[in-house]
């Protein structure tokens, strides 16, 4: 089997299920940062891969680990693969000064960032044209990179297991669920708009500091907060609703709604990370929560289309089944891995 470092920026709970399969395949070790110090969840246990935890980061928007290139060497690993991600400086510095290390370090990740540089664009396609290849989130992030060894392993934290394909029983008040950490750019004031002008409706929004988060909000009577829930209980949040709403940036979150069989609502006018190409392939509900025009016409018209929430959800879940699972991620992975 081969052996594997893989450095990332850190290993929190929902990236746990891929690391376990992918240590199946390979002798697995992962190199990350804290969790806690970005205010993430660690898994509960680590199973199955070697586990180092680095330690000397020093600042905060740029971080240094001068620390990264000793273990590298004591590894002395047979596929090198690190998430491109220009805040960890000390990563690309050390790729471009170990020439030897070239043949067998594969690039990972969303590769571009969310503002266009010029810059920093064309350091990206020098860095992965020297390297061995390229691993991306999504077949959208490959298309854009034409002339490079690159493959794209449809990122996801489920298994196929963790697929459920749960009931969506609908009644006279459409019940609508948020699930995820409580930050600025997912728009979720914009819910309280909503549950004013909407009182049949409900509304559950659940996610680690909800509560918190809301503290200083006047929050109405068809708005449930809740904190962190994880299996059986983040499963009964799903039973209950009947769609998943983020009325702002969005991410795994599609990942979670497709494991559960229920549609999402997402931003049309904001730019998303790279999940949101599921959501496209399976034709979701992309409203611009911009206009209140189309805000208040789409949500007047959801509760006659009961048929239709029903089959955009079946047909997530399906996709997403299909194609965006942790066994394919570590199966693509593996192709490349296998062949350096």
């Amino acid at each position: 089997m081969k052996k594997v470092l893989f450095l990332i920026d850190h290993a929190p709970n929902y990236r746990e299920s891929f690391l376990r399969e992918l240590s199946h395949l390979c002798h697995l070790t992962v190199l990350a940062h804290s969790c806690e110090r970005d205010n993430l969840t660690p898994p509960i246990k680590r199973i199955g891969y070697n586990y180092i935890e680095l330690k000397q980061t020093y600042g905060k928007k740029l971080r240094f680990n001068f620390e990264l290139p000793k273990i590298i060497r004591s590894i002395d690993p047979d596929v090198i693969c690190v998430a491109l991600n220009p805040r960890y400086p000390v990563r690309i510095i050390n790729f471009l000064f170990s020439i030897s290390l070239w043949s067998k370090w594969i690039w990972w990740g969303q590769i571009f960032g969310r503002s266009n540089n010029f810059i920093l664009d064309k350091l990206r396609l020098y860095l992965l044209k020297k390297s061995f290849g390229t691993l991306v989130y999504t077949d959208d992030i490959a298309n854009k990179l034409s002339g490079i060894n690159v493959v794209s392993f449809n990122n996801s934290q489920f298994s196929s297991k963790e697929f459920k394909k749960l009931d969506n029983i609908i009644d006279n008040s459409l019940k609508f669920l948020f699930v995820g950490r409580p930050q600025k750019r997912k728009n979720l004031e914009y819910i309280i708009t909503l549950a004013n002008k909407n009182p049949n409706f409900k509304f559950r929004l659940v996610g680690p500091g909800m509560l918190n988060y809301f503290s200083d909000y006047d929050i109405p009577n068809n708005i449930e907060l809740f904190g962190a829930a994880q299996g059986e209980n983040l499963t009964n949040h799903f039973k209950w609703s009947n769609l998943v709403l983020n009325p702002g940036h969005v991410g795994l979150l599609v990942m979670n709604a497709a494991c559960h069989c229920r549609p999402i609502i997402i931003n049309s006018d904001v730019n998303h990370a790279p999940e949101i190409i599921l959501a496209q392939e399976s034709d979701q509900f992309f409203l611009n929560f911009n206009s209140d025009q189309d805000v208040d016409l789409f949500f007047s018209n959801l509760s006659q289309n009961k048929d239709l929430i029903i089959n955009k959800g079946n047909l997530l879940y399906s996709n997403g089944l299909k194609k965006y699972t942790v066994e394919m991620m570590a199966k693509n992975h593996m192709e490349v891995f296998n062949n350096v």
